[in-house]
């Protein structure tokens, strides 16, 4: 991922625009294909960053960001990376607590290590001798272990759809070198080999692990035409790759950043930041638990409230989006305490809760109230309140030509009354407890005949 130095902020502002349709109001304002259906309705999933960075323990861009060398880098953090502690069924187990339908995990970062057994020659080390992988670069070799593979079994065996992420731009192939936060390109020839070689390891990712989902990065050297040696990755280079991947697998869904800013991909993907208005096709935001994506140990006291976290979960289901969110094991192949402490919170409210989140569709009455927000299933429209009634008054909105039939909170199925209960009104009263039933998110069932 890209660093970032934006704060945090939950924007509870206007929802996406709506239409009206037949039978009500339309709260998603775009189609989704056949091949994502699966997706959009599944919402919420765990983005997993693992790499050699994970033993260093400073964050997946050390090396950028405090200018190790690539001889250093690869001889005291990748040389040393040995995660035999490694659980995918722990890690499935806790994506599964908490709620998640999908797992992306990545398959190569920037700092150019691949964590499968690649047999492209060019993806060698410093010295041009040894091949650059988890596999034949580290002590891990030795065990024999397939960590993507052992995550894949894991998620198969749990129902739990499986991705990889891959990192477009390479700090250690000897085709690049590190220019600023990117990459520059040492010649034209050197790019065509790089991608043509990049192409052979997608290969061997898609027919090794049949992945769901392909999920991109590294794309920031982009340009609309001609490529240059500083700004080596084009427009007509992300359709190309885009079309390739799905020449390996018809079904796979690819993020934009095979080339972002051109609506190329199947899905938008903003990073750590939730639009004031949705975007007009599916959309994913990916954020972290604690400004860091890759283990980084200064930050383990630094985890935002699982409270936050639910907040932003709801707030992207209202716009129509997918939350994914990241954790970063330890070098070991551990999960955090930190991260287990997030899951198991999100987890216990999602295992009352999810059916407001699971194959909804946005607010579909525009305004985003003070209060809190909606989601919208079916007949269901579901009242998200965040800031509860002091008066023990909640006004809500209503489709101005339906009907009540009942008004229930989620968790407990206890009905609440309301007042104005009749065609042609757009607002009803509901009269709730002083007690608030649930701190980080309420869920207010609003059923129509």
């Amino acid at each position: 991922m890209k660093k970032s130095k934006k704060v945090w902020s939950l924007l509870l502002v206007l929802s996406l625009v709506i239409g009206m349709a037949a039978g009500g109001v339309q709260s998603q304002a775009y189609s989704v294909p056949s091949n994502m259906k699966w997706w959009t309705k599944d919402r919420f999933g765990m983005f997993i960053h693992f790499g050699a960075y994970s033993y260093y323990g400073h964050g997946e861009w050390a090396m950028q960001i405090e200018g190790i060398s690539k001889k250093k880098y690869q001889q005291t953090v990748a040389a040393k990376f040995n995660p035999t502690k490694f659980n995918a069924n722990e890690i499935v187990k806790y994506a599964k607590l908490a709620g998640m339908k999908y797992i992306v995990i990545t398959a190569k970062h920037h700092e150019g290590m691949a964590m499968w057994d690649t047999n492209v020659a060019s993806f060698k080390d410093y010295t041009g001798k040894t091949m650059f992988s988890l596999q034949q670069y580290t002590p891990f070799g030795k065990t024999g272990r397939d960590v993507l593979m052992e995550l894949k079994t894991a998620c198969d065996k749990a129902g739990i759809k499986f991705g990889l992420y891959y990192s477009i731009i390479d700090w250690n192939h000897s085709s690049q070198t590190i220019n600023g936060d990117f990459t520059k390109m040492k010649s034209m020839a050197a790019r065509t080999a790089y991608i043509r070689d990049m192409k052979a390891q997608l290969k061997e990712l898609v027919d090794r692990y049949d992945p769901a989902i392909m999920w991109f990065d590294g794309d920031w050297t982009y340009r609309r035409k001609a490529p240059t040696l500083a700004k080596w990755w084009t427009k007509a280079d992300g359709k190309d790759l885009y079309k390739y991947v799905k020449s390996l697998k018809s079904s796979i869904l690819v993020n934009e950043r095979v080339c972002r800013g051109f609506k190329l991909g199947d899905f938008e993907c903003p990073e750590r930041s939730i639009p004031e208005k949705a975007p007009s096709r599916p959309w994913e935001t990916c954020q972290s638990m604690n400004d860091a994506w890759g283990y980084k140990k200064d930050l383990e006291n630094s985890y935002r409230s699982y409270k936050y976290l639910i907040r932003e979960l709801v707030d992207v289901a209202s716009k129509s989006g997918n939350y994914l969110l990241n954790i970063g094991p330890k070098g070991d192949g551990t999960m955090t305490a930190g991260s287990k402490k997030a899951l198991r919170g999100i987890g216990n409210w999602m295992k009352k809760n999810g059916s407001s989140i699971y194959a909804t569709s946005g607010n579909p009455f525009g305004k985003v109230p003070s209060w809190g927000t909606y989601t919208k299933k079916g007949k269901n429209v579901y009242v998200h309140v965040t800031k509860w009634s002091k008066n023990k008054k909640l006004t809500v909105r209503k489709y101005k030509n339906k009907k009540l039939k009942k008004v229930y909170l989620l968790e407990s199925g206890k009905k609440i009354s309301c007042k104005g209960n009749k065609k042609g009104k757009t607002k009803v009263t509901l009269k709730v407890t002083k007690k608030v039933p649930n701190k980080k998110d309420t869920v207010i069932v609003m059923q129509y005949k």
